[in-house]
């Protein structure tokens, strides 16, 4: 068998790695499990959702390290999305909840939903909200992701306009975390 010999690595007689060698390493590649791609965000302002599927238009953002959040849209993402961080592909887990505030006597089927570059990706639920009651359905959702391409968003949908609910712990909510590559 024939073959080439790979060279014999050559190190210096009293050369010793210093700290630039092991950010080059271990700390630059490795960044990301310390500061890990996660965002979580929440609907706190009042306002009203009309019936249909529409993105949930989060106000308060509680993390996005990345920032990799758009309330508008870019060349890049929809208004309303997150945009998953460039070198930072893998399986994302999205949590997500949509709630509607109390009806006052109108029932409504009530679902909330990730979309993947602007199509529906899965239904976390779809459920009914009881007359005069607040409802809501959440859930967790698997979800392939490539760095620098692909942006997700959450929706919220309803049968009847409905209010979304302005109660800490209510809050219509969306939590991403990568999981792996």
């Amino acid at each position: 068998m024939t073959g080439t010999v790979p060279a014999v690595p050559q190190i210096p007689a009293g050369w010793y790695p210093d700290q630039a060698d092991f950010d080059y390493w271990v700390t630059t590649p490795f960044s990301f499990l310390a500061t890990p791609p996660v965002f979580r965000a929440q609907m706190q302002a009042a306002g009203t959702a009309a019936s249909g599927w529409r993105a949930i238009p989060f106000d308060t953002i509680l993390e996005d390290p990345y920032g990799g959040w758009s309330a508008t849209a870019t060349s890049s993402q929809a208004a309303y999305s997150w945009l998953c961080p460039a070198g930072c592909s893998g399986w994302y887990d999205v949590s997500v909840g949509g709630l509607s505030a109390n009806q006052g006597g109108a029932s409504d089927l009530i679902g909330a939903a990730v979309y993947l570059d602007g199509s529906l990706w899965q239904e976390a639920a779809l459920v009914w909200a009881d007359d005069g009651n607040t409802g809501g359905a959440s859930g967790s959702i698997p979800v392939p992701l490539t760095g620098g391409s692909d942006y997700v968003q959450v929706y919220l949908y309803t049968t009847a306009s409905v209010a979304y609910p302005a109660t800490a712990g209510r809050y219509p909510y969306a939590e991403i975390a990568w999981q792996s590559s």
